[in-house]
């Protein structure tokens, strides 16, 4: 009788050692991206924080979308490695030409291995020289305006992005059922 314990006990190790991870989730989001003022024919640094949602760390890349032709964005380090609830800064600059003065932005995007969606907006205020004048200046009313509407659009993707789940890796798990069995066998040998 125990060496019957003493073998099942051995056996439920190794098929519990046999159970593998039942999913695993990649999702990276831009969750902040510093102010950017600048002048005509200047550059200006500015960062961007990516935050791990998912239960998964993995290699992130900024991806630049619609951008201005006039904007010229670069990073000393696009790729790098963001930890699951973890929180990454990237360390960016921005270079403008001779251009009006204005408002300007840009979308800031993550791209990783099985992970969706996670983009931000980024605006660009580009502020006119001494003795300059802005050609359409915004007002406060109208710059809020434009934020909201932007933030409407962010919610709205996110909903989108939450319907679809999250890309998830799946590997069987054999070894759980396995080692219930042998739980079952064990305890029903005892009670004898």
């Amino acid at each position: 009788m125990k060496r019957v314990f003493q073998i099942s006990l051995i056996l439920l190790i190794l098929l519990l050692m046999l159970a593998g991870e039942t999913s695993a989730s990649y999702w990276f989001k831009v969750i902040d991206i510093s102010p950017i003022n600048l002048t005509p024919n200047s550059k200006a640094d500015f960062n961007v924080a990516v935050k791990g949602l998912g239960s998964q760390g993995a290699y992130v890349e900024l991806v630049f979308k619609n951008k201005s032709q006039e904007l010229n964005i670069s990073c000393e380090k696009k790729i790098k490695y963001v930890f699951p609830a973890g929180l990454t800064k990237y360390n960016c600059t921005v270079e403008v030409g001779d251009v009006a003065p204005g408002n300007y932005s840009f979308v800031v995007d993550v791209s990783a291995r099985g992970s969706p969606s996670g983009k931000k907006t980024a605006y660009v205020e580009v502020m006119a020289a001494q003795g300059d004048h802005a050609i359409e200046p915004l007002s406060n009313a109208a710059r809020s305006q434009t934020l909201r509407e932007s933030e409407q659009e962010t919610k709205a993707s996110e909903a989108n992005q939450t319907s679809t789940m999250p890309e998830s890796k799946k590997t069987p798990t054999p070894g759980a059922a396995l080692a219930s069995l042998a739980i079952l066998l064990v305890s029903w040998r005892m009670r004898k």
